[in-house]
């Protein structure tokens, strides 16, 4: 049962990350309308920036191998070593405290992360 579970949680996963982020309202969004961040600090995000866990806080977004890349959007290779969306080379990440599509509480947060509005 729990192989079940998880097979159908790594679907899901993988299905929610097979649409290329969009513009909406100025800001990137996921597939799901969900804001985009991106990191603003000097090197990888750490646990003081993140406010705790960043793979928790601030979860890459994730590309799929069937994904494209398009102008400034491309697809790097995220701290875990698998496919994350970048904006003009600067990966891309869910902000956790995000409720509902349009939401954006972490603009700002540590004076490291804000919404990519191109």
């Amino acid at each position: 049962m729990r192989t079940f579970i998880a097979a159908v949680a790594l679907l899901a996963a993988t299905e929610a990350s097979a649409v290329p982020p969009r513009l909406s309202d100025g800001m990137l969004v996921d597939g799901h309308g969900m804001t985009l961040y991106a990191y603003a600090g000097k090197g990888a995000p750490d646990a003081t920036a993140c406010e705790g866990s960043c793979e928790l806080n601030f979860p890459p977004a994730i590309a799929d191998p069937r994904d494209t890349q398009t102008g400034s959007l491309t697809i790097v290779t995220g701290a875990s070593g698998g496919p994350q969306w970048a904006y003009e080379g600067r990966p891309l990440y869910h902000g956790r405290m995000d409720k509902k599509p349009g939401d954006h509480q972490a603009d700002g947060l540590n004076s490291m992360w804000y919404p990519v509005r191109p």
